[in-house]
C-alpha cells in the first residue's frame, strides 16, 4: 500500500504545528484531516474512517489524557501516537492507565523525518513505496 492509502487524523492547538503536519505529511501523499482540539478530533473520527491519529498531550476542551480512554473504548484498533511539548515520564503514565493503542511518544521538538518513518513503521508501508 501507498502514503495515499491512508488517512491521518492529527489533533494539535497550535496552528503553527498544524501547517507543519500539513506541509510535511501531505508532501508525502497521506490525506490529512486537521483538529485544532481534542473534542474536535473527536467528533471527525465518528465522521470518517482513520488510519492512525496523532495528537498533542496539552489541549484546549479535551486534552490526549481526557481522549484517550474514549479512543480506548470507542476505536479499540486505532495506533496513536502522542506528541508533548514537556512531559517527564510521560511513556509510564500513559502506560499505567492502560493505553496500550499508543504507539510512540514524540518530545517537541522532533525531527519530522523520525515522525514520518515511525508513521510508515505503524502503517506498515515499505520504505520503497511511493508516495502517491
Amino acid at each position: 500500500m501507498k502514503c495515499s492509502d491512508y488517512t491521518i487524523l492529527v489533533a494539535e492547538d497550535n496552528p503553527g504545528l498544524r501547517r507543519v503536519y500539513e506541509k510535511s505529511l501531505s508532501a508525502e501523499g497521506y490525506k490529512l484531516i486537521l483538529a485544532e482540539s481534542g473534542a474536535r478530533a473527536l467528533a471527525e473520527l465518528h465522521e470518517a474512517p482513520v488510519d492512525l491519529f496523532i495528537t498533542d498531550v496539552q489541549m484546549e476542551t479535551m486534552n490526549a489524557l481526557e481522549l484517550l480512554p474514549i479512543l480506548k473504548h470507542d476505536f479499540p484498533i486505532l495506533p496513536v501516537i502522542v506528541v508533548s511539548g514537556r512531559y517527564d515520564g510521560m511513556e509510564e503514565d500513559f502506560h499505567k492507565k492502560g493505553f496500550d493503542n499508543v504507539e510512540t511518544f514524540f518530545q517537541k521538538p522532533f525531527r519530522m523525518d523520525l515522525l514520518k518513518q515511525k508513521i510508515r513503521q505503524v502503517l506498515k508501508i515499505d520504505a520503497g513505496a511511493g508516495k502517491s
